[in-house]
């Protein structure tokens, strides 16, 4: 399923609507270039959280945690130069997390990804318009999908 989102006002509907369909446990992959809008979507996830604090990529860090109604790991896996170097994190409280992960450049660790892994495609499509594409590949993609269909319009 595919949804437009003409301004950063849809970037930030579309992150509320999308962390409300979210479940504890939930591992999210967020797929697109550089400037795509990663981690735009994941600021507006954690504000639905109530999350206060700045969201921020973590690309030196690699894992940023915040806390408010869950707690949200936020990974940036940009900068492993080979996937066996995620073993240096904490990958299983990261994978199969207690609150909700999400996941930049998941694809540079792909083989520890977890089987209900929800990818969201995000394609920029001008300077301020997104294209988010999610393709229901599991049980999880498959509910968000029918949830986010419920409540979104382009």
């Amino acid at each position: 399923m595919e949804y437009i989102l003409n301004d950063l006002k849809d970037t930030e509907k579309f992150g509320q609507l999308f962390a409300k369909t979210l479940k504890k446990q939930d591992v999210i992959s967020l797929i697109g270039d550089l400037g795509a809008g990663k981690t735009t979507l994941t600021k507006s996830i954690a504000k639905s959280f109530g999350i206060e604090e700045s969201v921020t990529s973590p690309t030196f860090s690699l894992v940023n945690t915040y806390y408010g109604d869950v707690e949200l790991n936020h990974i940036d896996l940009y900068r492993l130069e080979d996937e066996m170097e995620i073993e240096s994190l904490d990958i299983d409280e990261l994978l199969y997390p207690e609150g909700i992960t999400i996941i930049e450049w998941a694809s540079q660790a792909q083989s520890y990804m977890p089987r209900n892994l929800i990818e969201i495609y995000i394609e920029k499509t001008g300077d301020v318009s997104r294209k988010i594409r999610i393709d229901g590949n599991n049980k999880r993609e498959k509910e968000i999908i029918e949830e986010l269909n419920e409540n979104f319009s382009d």
